[in-house]
């Protein structure tokens, strides 16, 4: 019998996104469970965050207002396996261009977990539209 020398909990995957400034952000993510159903219930909340480093503040927008995402999960939809995290071109608009780092965490009644992680580039933006 051998005992175990190393173990791994953490079950996310990294996921580098890279952005433009002023651009519609739009990400969907498939999220199902081990045999291929989805992995979220009504009520499960999701959230998105970025940051300037892991331990770091909030990216803030020139608002000064902590920049965030809508994430969307059709929970009602026992077939749906994904959620949808958005944010709009008027927001992205204020966003910073820069290299950030991002998570996204799923918190269900007994559980939270980290799905994806990475860093979040956003590139300046040229044209600028009103």
């Amino acid at each position: 019998m051998s005992n175990a020398t190393k173990i791994n909990l953490d079950t996310s995957s990294r996921v580098d996104v890279t952005c433009r400034k002023g651009d519609t952000f739009s990400l969907r993510l498939t999220v199902t469970n081990s045999t291929g159903g989805a992995a979220f219930k009504s009520g499960d909340v999701f959230l998105f965050e970025v940051r300037h480093s892991d331990i770091g503040d909030h990216v803030k927008n020139t608002d000064n207002v902590n920049f965030a995402a809508t994430v969307t999960a059709d929970s009602d939809d026992v077939t749906a396996k994904f959620i949808d995290i958005t944010v709009a071109a008027s927001v992205m608009k204020t966003m910073p261009s820069g290299l950030y780092i991002y998570d996204v965490e799923q918190k269900t009644a007994a559980v939270v977990s980290t799905l994806i992680f990475g860093t979040l580039k956003v590139n300046e933006d040229v044209s600028i539209t009103a």
